[in-house]
């Protein structure tokens, strides 16, 4: 069984379709000047509605001693960060660290030697691009798939379900992570293509 992150949640909607999936974890950025940032009034009442779910709390670049405070502050089930250099400094905490602009299993490989004493999972942001060659390309599919062995990986990337349940199959991480989007209006919105992917990994 994959586990499976939902990340940049903003609103209800999405919280309750993704626990009542079954996502291990509940992302939300916390952190202010992101494009993805919620108000922390609103992540308290959307997480009050929900249960099941780890509450993760979403930074980019904020200080280790920020996320430690707003970890204390919201009693955060884990958080997630984009660097890896000041890992040490979140000890004791579950930390996820989420890697983007990296296409090649030896950079994420490098990258776990380094954060492996402290982070739980590695999120590892894929483009569209690197996702085809690493189901198309047998010898990176390999690559791929040799790091996941090693390696927890949360595979995140753009693709419709049919292929990232092929992405999935060759290479075998540990788990996937998607993303909440906007409400076509409030209470309303499709998941038509986030469906049709559990639909196809729960048969």
């Amino acid at each position: 069984m994959y586990v499976k992150k939902a990340s940049r949640i903003a609103n209800l909607t999405d919280a309750r379709y993704f626990a009542a999936q079954g996502v291990h974890y509940l992302g939300f950025c916390l952190e202010e000047g992101s494009a993805h940032f919620i108000e922390p009034s609103a992540m308290r009442a959307i997480r009050e509605w929900v249960e099941g779910p780890r509450i993760v709390g979403e930074f980019e670049r904020a200080s280790a001693a920020v996320v430690r405070e707003s970890a204390a502050f919201f009693g955060l089930d884990a958080v997630e960060v984009g660097y890896w250099e000041a890992l040490s400094e979140l000890a004791g905490l579950e930390v996820l660290l989420r890697l983007s602009g990296l296409s090649r299993p030896e950079e994420v490989a490098f990258v776990w030697e380094q954060a492996q004493s402290y982070a739980a999972y590695l999120v590892v942001e894929l483009s569209r691009e690197g996702a085809w060659a690493a189901t198309q390309d047998t010898g990176r599919a390999a690559a791929w798939r040799q790091l996941c062995a090693q390696v927890p990986l949360l595979l995140d990337a753009p693709l419709p379900a049919r292929m990232m349940v092929g992405l999935l199959e060759a290479v075998q991480p540990a788990g996937f992570a998607v993303s909440g989007s906007a409400e076509e209006r409030p209470g309303v919105k499709s998941f038509e293509e986030v469906d049709a992917l559990f639909d196809a990994l729960n048969t």
